[in-house]
């Protein structure tokens, strides 16, 4: 019988790979053994209006929206989870083709999920990926496979909280020894910010913005940190592009710095508040662990300087930045990935990879 050690190497040899997937709302990453980071695409499927079929998946999905063309664009993830299980098997396997190798084994995958996903929903995140042609899947928490990519040393024996800001959900962990302690989430996040900002400009303007136009303010307006002079802020114009709503053509506007905050401010707020009561809800013991080592950010949510500013301000505690936020994740799965190969995480038919004692909070 093969040992743990030379059974990933005997697999390569028939042709296996071995993933480890980021499926995110706004964007999926896919890595596989021996071949690295093999693909980085919006989580996006479009569907022609007239037939139903598959029109493009990832980049090109986004391609077709830009150009205006008549399709109903479907995205298979909301608020971290999978809301649409086939059209995220259509994703996964548009992407798994990439990794294929002249061989008899099917991959093996390795998934990340929200600490406060469901069994159904993390049934139905095991369904997509075996549809689109995993033999076997292992599924692990997200915010641990963040930190993991982010460099935290997670094995070390005091706490350390991680936040993660994605695109659907904020997830919240504080780590120990190797095992998530204590989690959170919140499903707010930067998707929710895009979503406020075009709400106000609907409203305030009757102008429709694309979801990329939307995404490059909550950017711009995330460059705002709250140190800036009132008046400055005040006198602050973002300009912009979108669809009348009244005539149904294209139109430039000018929308105020202040317009665009006040919309987001709310969604910021539910944010720290969720950090907040996490931390709050430590022991003293674990409290002052993570004091003195501050709180790790990753996700979409670090690259903006006003979110992490106001949680600085807000919590009291050094804030830190993962180096490569967007990519903490998927590089933390892929780590984890080389690990698990060779520690048995595909013996179960769901192979389940959890760290044990968490302890979740609403």
């Amino acid at each position: 019988m093969l040992s743990l050690t030379e059974q990933p190497r005997f697999r390569q040899w028939l042709g296996g790979v071995d993933l480890a997937i980021d499926l995110g709302t706004a964007n999926t990453r896919l890595f596989a053994t021996g071949q690295g980071l093999v693909a980085e695409e919006p989580s996006l499927v479009s569907i022609q209006a007239m037939t139903g079929r598959v029109a493009a998946i990832g980049r090109e999905a986004v391609q077709l929206a830009l150009e205006g063309q008549e399709i109903l664009p479907l995205t298979p993830l909301h608020s971290g989870v999978i809301a649409d299980v086939e059209a995220a098997s259509l994703l996964l396997r548009h992407l798994l083709e990439r990794t294929q190798r002249l061989g008899i084994l099917k991959p093996r995958a390795l998934v990340c999920a929200p600490t406060d996903a469901q069994e159904g929903e993390k049934a139905l995140l095991i369904e997509a990926t075996r549809r689109a042609g995993a033999s076997a899947v292992a599924v692990v928490p997200e915010p641990l496979a963040a930190a993991i990519g982010a460099g935290l040393e997670v094995s070390s024996p005091y706490a350390q909280l991680l936040v993660d800001i994605g695109d659907g959900v904020t997830d919240i962990a504080v780590i120990r020894s190797g095992e998530l302690i204590m989690t959170s989430a919140v499903r707010t996040a930067c998707s929710d910010l895009h979503r406020a900002i075009s709400r106000q400009v609907a409203v305030g303007h009757g102008v429709q913005l694309s979801p990329r136009e939307a995404e490059r303010l909550t950017c711009r307006a995330g460059q705002l940190v709250d140190g800036a002079r009132e008046e400055a802020r005040e006198e602050k114009i973002f300009l912009t592009q979108g669809i009348d709503l009244g005539t149904g053509e294209p139109v430039s506007l000018g929308v105020s710095a202040e317009e665009i905050l006040a919309s987001v401010e709310p969604i910021i707020e539910t944010i720290l508040t969720a950090i907040v009561k996490t931390f709050d809800g430590l022991p003293v013991e674990t409290s002052c662990e993570v004091i003195e080592n501050g709180i790790w950010v990753t996700g979409g949510g670090a690259l903006l300087p006003r979110l992490t500013r106001r949680l600085a301000e807000t919590i009291s505690l050094e804030v830190r930045l993962a180096k490569d936020p967007l990519r903490s994740v998927i590089f933390g799965a892929c780590q984890m990935l080389e690990v698990g190969s060779r520690t048995g995480i595909w013996r179960s038919r769901q192979a389940p990879l959890r760290p044990g004692g968490t302890r979740r909070q609403n």
